[in-house]
């Protein structure tokens, strides 16, 4: 079986816009929302309490969150896959990039080189069952979206594309991105689009609004195969709507004829405040359209997870859960003692595209 992880993050910390294509670009001081702010610290914690921070600095470059990455992935007995997630920058009207607007740049061609290193990493230290895969990034609001596209999908093994409209002021329904679809629906690339609040960014708290999940008609209908990431599940219940409802009708409709055109993701689900809403989702959504995913680094909450409240999990199953330090092994435990099923893991080979592996 090809259990892969659909929805990891790739990050890092370098800080020259000329290196873009060698390394992950941060810009940290377009961080001005508390919220974004808290989420960062959160996740950077996460990462220095895995061991990530090697040379003790207080901070995670991005050679030590590859390592860090690599050793979880390596020590994983559950995971023979990750998608690594590249992240396009912001783009002006006029297509041209905007750095004052940008958090985090992640580029094809930077993660296209590092995934190659790392797999052949994985080959040399005989980890033959074991791979990672692209997943590129392109803002379609970019000058020369087409071209890049053209890049990625006959130079690169990108399995897939991913967006985040409300962190890349994308606007889905804008007729303008059709001739972008039709190429991708034409390559046989599906698009990983983020659905619900997003809070890791700044523009994701500003232009929450572009995240709106029945934007995805318009690259459906141009027959792009559509994966919606954390099943559209809000973060914090006291900010955010519950809109799993009306997503599950959305599904329903796009899925109607019995052609699966749209899947979910289970990313991001075993984080705590999101707890509340699983049995909606495991309610209301056909696991047939679901993909597993980890939305690594977010942290993988554990004790949180009770048993005897959390579907049908017993004592046993809860200690088997705390004690399991692998973050990719405890989040696939956690979410079978939820209910959700391993069929999960096991979809994300039929619809990602592997023919160029």
């Amino acid at each position: 079986m090809n259990r892969i992880d659909i929805h990891t993050h790739m990050v890092g910390n370098g800080d020259d816009i000329k290196n873009v294509d060698n390394d992950v670009w941060f810009n940290p001081k377009s961080d001005n929302v508390w919220l974004t702010r808290i989420a960062y610290a959160m996740l950077e914690d996460n990462m220095k309490n895995q061991g990530a921070d090697l040379n003790g600095d207080k901070t995670i470059s991005t050679y030590e969150y590859t390592e860090l990455l690599y050793k979880l992935f390596t020590e994983s007995k559950e995971l023979n896959g990750i998608v690594l997630l590249a992240m396009d920058a912001v783009y002006t009207d006029d297509g041209q990039i905007d750095l004052d607007e940008t958090y985090l740049i992640v580029s094809n061609r930077y993660l296209d080189n590092l995934v190659k290193k790392l797999n052949q990493r994985l080959k040399n230290d005989k980890y033959e069952n074991k791979r990672f895969y692209l997943g590129a990034s392109i803002n379609p609001n970019r000058k020369d979206c087409l071209e890049e596209l053209k890049y990625v999908i006959d130079k690169t093994d990108a399995v897939l594309l991913k967006i985040i409209p409300s962190a890349q002021h994308i606007k889905l329904m804008d007729e303008l991105h059709k001739p972008f679809f039709n190429m991708m629906a034409k390559g046989k690339l599906p698009l990983l689009s983020h659905t619900g609040p997003e809070y890791i960014f700044p523009e994701g708290v500003h232009r929450k609004e572009l995240d709106n999940y029945t934007f995805l008609q318009n690259p459906l209908s141009c027959g792009v195969t559509v994966i919606a990431a954390h099943c559209c599940a809000p973060v914090f219940p006291v900010f955010d709507s519950d809109h799993i409802n009306e997503f599950s009708n959305f599904m329903k409709t796009a899925n109607a004829d019995g052609k699966i055109r749209l899947y979910t993701d289970t990313s991001g689900l075993s984080f705590s405040t999101r707890i509340p809403y699983i049995p909606e989702i495991l309610r209301l959504i056909d696991q047939r359209w679901m993909l597993y995913g980890t939305d690594f680094p977010i942290p993988i909450d554990t004790w949180q997870h009770l048993p005897f409240l959390t579907y049908h999990m017993d004592i046993t199953e809860y200690d088997d859960i705390i004690n399991t330090k692998n973050p990719f092994d405890r989040d696939i435990k956690i979410k079978s003692a939820h209910g959700f099923s391993d069929s999960n893991l096991d979809n994300t080979a039929k619809v990602i595209r592997l023919q160029r592996q």
